[in-house]
């Protein structure tokens, strides 16, 4: 058995494979304790292409084969065919700080913990991040419940999968995997920590998040509305379920509070969101009935919940006003 999976789809990142496979194999870590699975999404650029390389020189990288099905779905797949004790979900366009993986891993195996989360670094496409990867770190973390890691420590707009090193027998045992719509983050690290058991919080540094133009988070349309509808509607039946504690259901609630209302801004921000809201508000509704989408952790929950169970489209004006 490897002790890590890397899990990596791949579409249309010819620019981009290589340097997230380099930054891979400055790990510290050797070939045998670690494998790369890499899932073509159907990629109709040269990305195999340039993995190829990587495939010729190292025994650790595989590379799965599928038509095109998003990134949730290629995901699911890595993680079927993965044989690693934890695995990390990476994305393509991403780069690894050195040396990170080889200080973290060998404290999620000692401590044996369902997650490790880590903290990220930023900087934009086209921007020089040589000297956010090439950083000497000293390890510094914390022994937590899975409660408390997502009560104090995971932020509703920061649900980034790569900042989570997982224990594969823990995804199974408790059937966590990607739904297939956008926002699988948000739902899929929110599932994690709420489920774990125990958890390190680490402040060290592992993954350099590239910001471009074109990627999911940078742009909104109609279809990611929907997407996110159906993401806020997984958290809901979460919050329903009576084993979780009434701590976590107030953090909860307030994540979905935070994400209905960036969906929120982005239809009174957006013209043409603006113009299709009937269609969101729509399809909101019919995933989640109206009395479901009811908070009452704060006043400002629940004026926000009435204004938008009762009257969307006033308040969706009223935003686009202010």
């Amino acid at each position: 058995m490897k002790l890590l999976s890397i899990i990596i789809p791949v579409y249309n990142v010819e620019r981009y494979i290589r340097d997230c496979l380099e930054s891979i194999f400055k790990q510290g870590l050797s070939d045998n304790v670690f494998e790369i699975i890499l899932v073509n999404d159907g990629t109709p650029d040269n990305s195999i292409g340039v993995i190829s390389d990587f495939v010729d020189d190292h025994d650790n990288v595989i590379v799965l084969n599928q038509k095109n099905q998003g990134v949730s779905i290629a995901r699911n797949a890595g993680l079927e065919k993965s044989q690693g004790k934890y695995v990390y979900f990476m994305d393509p366009d991403d780069l690894l700080v050195d040396d990170a993986l080889s200080i973290l891993l060998p404290k999620a195996i000692e401590s044996s913990v369902d997650v490790l989360m880590t903290d990220h670094r930023r900087f934009n496409d086209g921007d020089d991040y040589e000297s956010l990867i090439h950083v000497t770190q000293q390890y510094s973390g914390c022994k937590k419940t899975g409660e408390q890691a997502y009560i104090e420590d995971l932020s509703p707009y920061e649900c980034y999968i790569w900042k989570m090193i997982i224990k594969r027998s823990f995804l199974y045992e408790k059937n966590i995997f990607f739904k297939p719509f956008g926002y699988e983050d948000t739902l899929f690290c929110q599932e994690c920590l709420i489920q774990a058991r125990n958890v390190i919080k680490a402040d060290l540094f592992l993954c350099a998040y590239r910001l471009r133009s074109g990627s999911f988070t940078s742009s909104m349309n109609l279809k990611k509305m929907l997407d996110l509808n159906s993401c806020l509607s997984a958290l809901i039946r979460i919050k329903e379920n009576t084993k979780i504690s009434i701590p976590v259901k107030r953090k909860l609630a307030d994540n979905i509070l935070s994400s209905l209302s960036y969906g929120i801004w982005c239809i009174a921000n957006t013209e043409t969101l603006y113009h299709e809201r009937k269609i969101i508000v729509s399809d909101l509704k019919s995933k989640i009935p109206p009395s479901r989408l009811f908070f009452y952790g704060s006043i400002k929950q629940f004026l926000i919940s009435v204004m938008f169970r009762f009257f969307p489209y006033i308040y969706l004006h009223l935003h686009r006003l202010w």
